[in-house]
């Protein structure tokens, strides 16, 4: 999926958390291909359209990096910082800020094409579907814009801060919530259907699959429930919280913990498949590429998705929430100091 089609219905587009690259078979980096460094840390993930890579910074500046020169092609600032990982829609950038301001910034040019204010930080990342972006805010609103002009369609203010960004399908959008409680709408009207409460605040970004909602919980606790009504139809029990969005393929759910722990499940029964103690609090959304997760968790590592037995992985510089980006001949890496690496 690239930024010619308009549907971004989830964190880093889709269940696999792959930022719409196609599957890879898996091939070790070697060296580094280029590297730059940008003003400011970077602590959402990068995503890639075409020749460029768009990576947000705590300077306020999105970035668009030439990945055929390594350098800058253009960066715009932003009035503050930018914790949200950037979403892509029929030629437009979008992102929010801690300003409380969702902006759309042209993909080719960097020039401004519509802002929308909430009133608080916006760290969730806008899901699109059907030319309407959706967008979670530490105002407690959950608010649905027009991706032509940045038009307000709704908001609907729920019962804590949004640090989870939702998932959008068929009509209904599903988020976490601080107040601990996960819930569905209607995404035409943002009226809430249901909502199913955990035993702690949520900042985790669903999945959905099955019609199977899945949720991790700061409770310890990885929901599965029902998308329909929200009945919970199996949860397991981590060691940590739970901030890590989920990732998909196949019959294989894979999160991770606060605790160190990457944890496999299947996606039907819950049961747990395997788990890999990486060593560092994971918080970051684990990316699916083929065979192989990859997650950022202080190191950048590479695991094999059937068994967790760790395949790579390399210091390149401390990040534990940013997510890298898998093609077929490099992979990028964002760390909070700034680097951006193409690694080959």
């Amino acid at each position: 999926m690239t930024s010619n089609q308009q549907n971004w219905p989830t964190l880093l587009c889709n269940n696999a958390r792959s930022g719409g690259q196609v599957p890879q078979p898996w091939r070790a980096p070697r060296r580094v291909r280029w590297q730059i460094r940008l003003e400011g840390a970077v602590r959402g993930s990068p995503i890639l359209d075409g020749e460029l890579l768009y990576v947000p910074s705590l300077a306020g500046f999105l970035n668009a990096i030439n990945i055929r020169t390594g350098r800058l092609q253009w960066k715009f600032k932003a009035t503050a910082a930018i914790h949200s990982t950037p979403s892509l829609s029929l030629g437009q950038v979008l992102f929010g800020c801690d300003d409380g301001k969702v902006i759309a910034i042209d993909a080719a040019s960097g020039t401004k094409c519509w802002e929308m204010a909430s009133e608080d930080e916006v760290w969730t990342s806008p899901v699109i579907q059907d030319r309407t972006a959706f967008f979670g805010s530490a105002d407690g609103n959950l608010y649905a814009v027009g991706t032509e002009a940045g038009a307000q369609q709704w908001k609907q203010m729920l019962g804590g801060r949004i640090y989870s960004t939702g998932h959008v399908v068929k009509g209904r959008i599903f988020v976490g919530c601080g107040d601990g409680n996960i819930y569905g709408m209607d995404a035409a009207t943002g009226q809430v259907l249901w909502k199913t409460e955990t035993g702690n605040g949520i900042d985790c970004s669903p999945a959905l699959a099955n019609d199977t909602v899945f949720i991790g919980s700061q409770d310890f606790v990885f929901y599965a429930l029902d998308a329909g009504c929200g009945t919970v139809r199996w949860r397991y029990e981590a060691e940590l919280g739970i901030t890590s969005a989920p990732a998909i393929s196949g019959e294989l759910i894979v999160f991770g913990c606060k605790a160190g722990t990457l944890h496999a499940l299947h996606i039907r029964t819950g049961k747990a498949i395997w788990k890999s103690r990486i060593g560092q609090t994971i918080m970051a959304p684990p990316v699916i590429s083929g065979s192989v997760v990859w997650i950022q968790a202080g190191d950048t590592f590479a695991v094999n998705l059937f068994d967790g037995r760790v395949l790579w992985k390399a210091n390149l510089g401390n990040s534990v929430q940013s997510a890298p980006v898998v093609t077929e001949d490099v992979v990028y890496l964002a760390s909070m100091e700034g680097e951006i690496y193409a690694l080959e």
